[in-house]
């Protein structure tokens, strides 16, 4: 499985559908993990835009996964506890997930044990619903595990039904099954023996997790109907879908701002749920949550539709429709239709108005189990007592950090009077320590005379007789000293915001920050768009640029400018594509300027990188245009 995820459960006569965002595995292993209230923000949003459910996996919190069996510490739970406050606060189900699969013997009765002692800690945050994930792990069980279970899909459902039972069959309990999507299953997925076991053996209130054909891309955009049928066939239930389309966990050059897109609105009734993984980078999410929803409500009435997706304006037409309840004179809304660029359109202008806002989130993280290091355990650095310094260095922690050649037992003269208070009322030390202490003050004294003596040898004596100061006077500086103008007298705040620089006729404008506009997050979406496509204007950028350098002879030297025709029109489309180019610094320049630093820090590295290569295709043009000569004026 990949990144953080998203869960869409919609409630309707077909039963409770999830609607969930879910922060998976990855996150935090592959990236920075989001921060607690990135995870609040989060809710908020969740909550706006209809969505319900949140599933916490995130790979920063090691004892989800690698050390499973450790309960968490106070701080942990309690943060955690803020954590589950939160999503009930804006009315989101939040989802406790955990993976045991790596090593757990499921024969063992204490492994078991030990698995319900750490879900009941998290039901006593006060989580009530759960996910037991077995995705990328070994199939082979070990020696003891064999000789109970007849195959690795018994042993799993085995613990599952039995942790499900434990906890009170909660209502919403998922399970994602070690072959979670179609090339995982073998041989296929209609004779998958293990998908066949985890439908005849698991509990009927557990949903099952699949993420389509594959576990990248997992669910292409001509992904068939009758594959979601055919996996509901042999599960015996309505799946899950995890969906992997704005995952950009496997990739950190890339990322994906694109629409939630080619999809069809059909699967809404066919399936209990939608769990998508966003971005690692959490602000780079919401083009990603904000079409998600978007689809969802175009058939949160469950209503069945075929739908398909024009290849030029990617608008969505309903061609045939099949309601549920065939025959009803219940009047449902069927017209309301999803097209993925008026989704992208309208979240983008959202968005927008969020690149205004000043904002930047707290560095801590969640707590998590390991090794901890806290700053407020560092001494001061105290500079040697032979160079006469009460030097203190202090860090952006604001504490204070004791330096390796400081000697512990010297005294420091920035010492405050309780401290040296504080150290007369302390016990001596023994005599060996205090002659050793002895010892180092004579040692610190002879090197300060040496040093100062040194310094005596290289150094003048500063001339302080007023006669020999004015006799070294030039006349320029005597005047000036007499006109008593020599130093400029220092300006106050109040002062420079009065006597703001204006420049002149012929001076230089100066600087003013442009806002982002509506059309550079378009231009950023098409260039950071989908894992299997380009946006519009990313793929006319790429058309334009194979077309200029495939046709690039037409003015090179050997052709002599024989064809003006066809000069005239390389030179045209060149300078079309470096408009283009011009286009995305400009949008770069004001990315790199907005108010909300907390989402161009997310995505700074990914802009910078399209900026840069975009700016060297551009001279490359602009290098194969030079032979033409007069031909051509590169922009």
């Amino acid at each position: 499985m990949l990144s953080n995820q998203i869960f869409f459960f919609p409630l309707s006569d077909l039963g409770r559908f999830l609607i969930n965002v879910a922060e998976e595995e990855e996150n935090g292993f592959y990236g920075r993990p989001w921060v607690m209230e990135q995870r609040k923000e989060l809710f908020r949003r969740l909550q706006k835009w209809g969505l319900n459910t949140y599933l916490y996996a995130p790979k920063d919190d090691y004892k989800h996964r690698m050390f499973w069996r450790e309960m968490y510490s106070v701080e942990e739970a309690e943060q955690l506890m803020t954590l589950i406050s939160a999503a009930r606060e804006h009315e989101i189900e939040f989802i406790y997930a955990i993976s045991p699969g790596l090593d757990i013997t499921f024969s063992n009765p204490k492994e078991v044990s030990t698995l319900k002692r750490k879900l009941d800690q998290v039901s006593q945050f006060g989580c009530r619903s759960f996910a037991l994930l077995f995705d990328d792990i070994d199939h082979n069980m070990c020696a003891a595990d064999k000789e109970v279970f007849s195959s690795f899909a018994h042993a799993q459902v085995s613990i599952t039904n039995e942790i499900y039972q434990y906890l009170g069959e909660p209502d919403t309990f998922l399970f994602c099954p070690t072959e979670y999507c179609g090339t995982f299953c073998y041989p296929n997925v209609a004779q998958s023996p293990y998908l066949r076991t985890v439908g005849e053996k698991l509990l009927p209130g557990i949903e099952v997790l699949w993420t389509g054909k594959n576990s990248f891309v997992d669910f292409p955009p001509d992904y068939p109907l009758s594959s979601i049928e055919e996996v509901s066939k042999i599960i015996r239930r309505a799946p899950v879908i995890w969906d992997n389309i704005h995952a950009n966990d496997y990739d950190q050059k890339r990322l994906f701002l694109g629409p939630y897109k080619g999809r069809s609105t059909e699967l809404i009734p066919r399936l209990k749920g939608v769990l998508t993984n966003p971005n690692c980078e959490f602000e780079a999410n919401y083009v990603a949550i904000h079409t998600l929803a978007t689809w969802y409500k175009s058939n949160m009435n469950g209503v069945r539709k075929d739908v398909v997706m024009t290849d030029t304006e990617d608008s969505t037409v309903s061609i045939q429709i099949k309601l549920e309840n065939e025959g009803s004179d219940e009047d449902i809304e069927t017209d309301v239709l999803y097209s993925p660029q008026m989704a992208l359109k309208l979240a983008l202008t959202e968005w927008l108005q969020e690149f205004g806002v000043p904002q930047q989130y707290s560095s801590r993280q969640v707590a998590h189990s390991g090794a901890k290091t806290t700053v407020g355990d560092v001494g001061p650095l105290v500079a040697p007592s032979s160079l006469n310094a009460a030097t203190v260095v202090t860090t952006v922690y604001q504490e204070p950090i004791m330096s390796q050649g400081a000697a512990l037992s010297s005294e420091s003269p920035a010492l405050g009077k309780e401290e040296e208070k504080k150290q007369s009322d302390e016990e001596p030390m023994d005599t060996v320590v205090e002659k050793q202490d002895d010892a180092d003050k004579n040692t610190n004294q002879i090197l300060t005379d040496i040093a100062e003596a040194k310094m005596a040898e290289e150094l003048k004596p500063m001339d302080t007789d007023k006669e020999s100061i004015a006799e070294s006077k030039s006349p320029e500086m005597s005047m000036q000293e007499d006109s008593g103008s020599d130093i400029a007298p220092m300006q106050t705040d109040e002062q420079i915001n009065k006597e703001q620089f204006v420049p002149g006729p012929n001076e230089k404008p100066l600087y003013t920050v442009e806002p982002v506009t509506l059309e550079d997050l378009q231009l950023l979406a098409d260039l950071f768009y989908l894992p299997y496509e380009h946006g519009p204007k990313g793929a006319q950028m790429l058309r334009e640029f194979q077309w200029l350098r495939a046709n690039s002879s037409v003015v090179s030297v050997n052709c002599k400018g024989k064809d003006a025709e066809k000069i005239e029109e390389w030179r045209n489309r060149a300078a079309k594509f470096e408009e283009m180019c011009s286009l995305v610094m400009g949008m770069f320049t004001r990315l790199s300027n907005c108010a909300n630093r907390t989402i161009l820090y997310d995505m700074y590295s990914y802009v910078w990188d399209i900026k840069s290569i975009m700016s060297m295709v551009k001279s490359f043009v602009q290098w194969l245009g030079r032979c033409i000569g007069s031909h051509y004026n590169p922009r």
